[in-house]
This record gives structure tokens, sequence and C-alpha cells, in this order.
């Protein structure tokens, strides 16, 4: 189940397209394209679940979910903010590495596991009254008019977590190829 707003495709047009539709790892392909990725943890914590979450997640509202945002930086600029959810139970049993990722992508713990599901990508383009807009430019000193956004739910044993990961403009300085990254080495 989705809500009205997130798409099953994106309207976006130009540069951010190629990385709104790709379903391999987001983490991986940032990494082929720069020489310094790191993440930085923001929240990782038990928080409220947004309505389209619970939604998504099966779950009444106005529920508690295990919640953790990061920016996801290639060469020390914030290209991606990622927004992952989870219901608390689910931290005991399958999805228990989240809540010690630390700095370490969640991208490696999802693509390394052979057995976890990924349902198809939704797509939305943020714009500033989003809470997820307004979370992905609270540190950055920047407001751009809309943000691209694509999430998914990831299901490991009938368990799901939501992966939402908001665009954020500097994605567009990476390089488009790995042989860039090479030859600039």
């Amino acid at each position: 189940m989705r809500d009205k707003f997130w798409k099953t495709f994106a309207l976006a047009s130009g540069s951010y397209a190629p990385w709104l539709r790709d379903n391999d790892s987001l983490t991986a392909r940032i990494q082929q394209r720069c020489e310094t990725f790191s993440v930085q943890t923001l929240r990782s914590k038990q928080m409220n679940a947004a309505y389209d979450e619970t939604v998504l997640l099966g779950l009444p509202n106005n529920q508690k979910i295990f919640t953790r945002e990061v920016y996801l930086y290639a060469d020390f600029k914030p290209v991606v903010f990622a927004h992952s959810v989870v219901e608390t139970q689910h931290l005991r049993g399958v999805w228990r590495s989240l809540k010690n990722l630390g700095t370490r992508p969640l991208g490696a713990v999802l693509f390394a596991h052979p057995i976890v599901h990924r349902a198809p990508l939704h797509y939305y383009a943020l714009k500033s009254h989003h809470v997820l807009y307004r979370r992905a430019v609270e540190n950055l000193g920047i407001a751009p008019p809309k943000l691209w956004a694509r999430r998914s739910v990831f299901t490991l044993h009938g368990a799901p977590l939501l992966v939402t990961e908001v665009f954020l403009p500097d994605i567009l300085t990476l390089p488009n190829n790995i042989s860039k990254v090479i030859s600039a080495k």
C-alpha cells in the first residue's frame, strides 16, 4: 500500500533521473564516484511515525518507530539525506543490526544480505512544507525549491524496513561514471 503522493515513476528531468531510478545500492554507486565516502548520523532513536509511513508499514497511527537519519557524504559534501524507519520490535529480531550502525552505511547491510527483498521504488518531489525536506536541509544552509526523493520497503523474514533517500544538490557534482574517478587519481 502507498499514499497518493508518492508515485511509481519519476518525473524528474535531467541529471536526477538516473540517481532516482537505479535499483542497485545507492551507497555503492556514490562510493564509486568519489574518493572519500562517509556517513554522519543525525538521529537514531524512537520517534512518531508519519502517517504515510504507518500506512506502508501496516502500523496504527502515531506508532512509535525506530528512526535513523543520516547524511551520506561524497568528498566531504552531503549528497543524500537518508531516513530509515522500522517497527521497534524488529530491532530485537531481524533488523537488530540497525540499532548499532553508527557511521556505517545501511546500504552495505541491505545489499549484502541475499534474502532481503526490495519492493519497487516510489518517487516524490519534496517541497519546503514536507517534514523530510525540512530535516534534509536543516544543517545545510540551502533551501532549493524542491528535493527529489525515492523510497522503498525492504523486507527480511516478513519484517519491513522503509528507506527514504532525499537527493541533495551536490549529488549532481559527482562524476557520471567510474572512469572519471579512476583517471582523476
